[in-house]
């Protein structure tokens, strides 16, 4: 158990990392501004989240929509899949080469066997439903970012996954504008993340609790990085690692380095259960996490004391950890138990969260 005497206001981050690609298919507490909220550690408005003049478009199609574009339109995918097409046609672009693409990549990372000579032909359903507006899973994403290295769209492809942007705008643009620099690297990627706060009489948040799954991305990962608001009074890890050193993040951050029960070798997981306690004082008016990296399975919750209940409740993503630019927005349903509640399936590079009125 740690403690930490009260300075200011705080915020988690999962920070940027090479993501690996995932083996089947499918936070960061920001720091409020005085009087205004919170943010959460490492890892998206929602599923469905209606932006510009998309709001007819799920987030299946959004993406799907900006992978089609990107693969007909830029010049280096489009070679790609174009140098494999093995029977003319019209379609653009044509799905079995685009599977082809993909298969390759698999086989080539030792994802799957190269023996399985028919991948291509078994892919191609999975990259029409994708291209055609129909399913996508966030491992279907990955191998198309992975396999025709999108890195320069990444960002705006998770952001249309996640239902923030429309696939209209640059693509290469991101949502998320600047941050604390980092004080460790990261090297894991995160699996799962169920996260709750708990606002308590004063309109403060109380208590924040956090399950993570992670995924060691390179060999030797024994630390993961757990960054707080500043004036946290009580810290716990209740399962998978003691705390240990902790540094200034910011003026109003400190990070835990949490040493694991375990060093991580390269693909292991890690489950990680986190607590943290935080002092009466002003009422905030947002809670932020923000995701440098991509994060999958992301589940946040805010309960609100019965005796004060908020209005307005909107879930919402930022340009920025604290201030900057509601980037999407929607109102949010609160429950007759006074909680506010969203799932998503992927989020990458933005910060994401709940803001309400008193």
């Amino acid at each position: 158990m740690g403690k930490n005497p009260a300075a200011e206001s705080g915020v988690t981050d999962e920070s940027r990392t090479t993501v690996a690609p995932a083996p089947r298919d499918g936070g960061v507490t920001t720091p409020p501004a005085p009087s205004t909220g919170a943010a959460g550690g490492a890892d998206v408005p929602g599923q469905g989240a209606a932006t510009g003049g998309d709001e007819a478009l799920s987030t299946g199609e959004r993406a799907g929509r900006m992978l089609r574009e990107l693969l007909v339109g830029t010049p280096e995918y489009r070679r790609m899949w174009e140098s494999r097409v093995r029977r003319a046609s019209a379609q653009e672009p044509s799905f079995a080469a685009v599977a082809r693409v993909i298969a390759e990549y698999l086989w080539r990372e030792g994802i799957v066997s190269p023996a399985d000579q028919e991948l291509d032909r078994a892919l191609k359903d999975r990259v029409s439903r994708a291209l055609s507006g129909g399913r996508i899973s966030s491992e279907t994403l990955e191998w198309f970012v992975q396999a025709f290295n999108m890195r320069r769209h990444e960002a705006g492809l998770w952001a249309a996954f996640a239902g923030l942007t429309d696939p209209g705008i640059e693509a290469s643009s991101g949502t998320l504008r600047g941050g604390p620099a980092l004080i460790l690297p990261q090297r894991h990627r995160t699996l799962a993340l169920f996260e709750r706060y708990r606002l308590g009489e004063t309109g403060s948040l109380a208590e924040q609790h956090t399950l993570q799954v992670i995924s060691a991305q390179e060999d030797g990962v024994g630390v993961y990085p757990w960054v707080l608001r500043s004036d946290v009074t009580d810290y716990r890890v209740v399962h998978g690692g003691r705390p240990g050193a902790h540094h200034p993040y910011s003026s109003r951050l400190v990070l835990i380095e949490v040493e694991l029960d375990q060093t991580l070798p390269r693909g292991a997981r890690h489950a990680l259960e986190l607590s943290a306690s935080f002092p009466a004082g002003e009422p905030i008016s947002e809670i932020r996490r923000a995701v440098r990296a991509k994060a999958e399975n992301v589940d946040l919750a805010v309960s609100f004391h019965p005796d004060l209940r908020p209005r307005d409740v909107r879930w919402t993503a930022w340009s920025t950890h604290e201030g900057g630019l509601v980037v999407a927005e929607e109102p949010a349903e609160l429950t007759a138990d006074g909680t506010v509640h969203r799932f998503v399936p992927g989020v990458h590079h933005t910060v994401i969260g709940f803001r309400w009125s008193w």
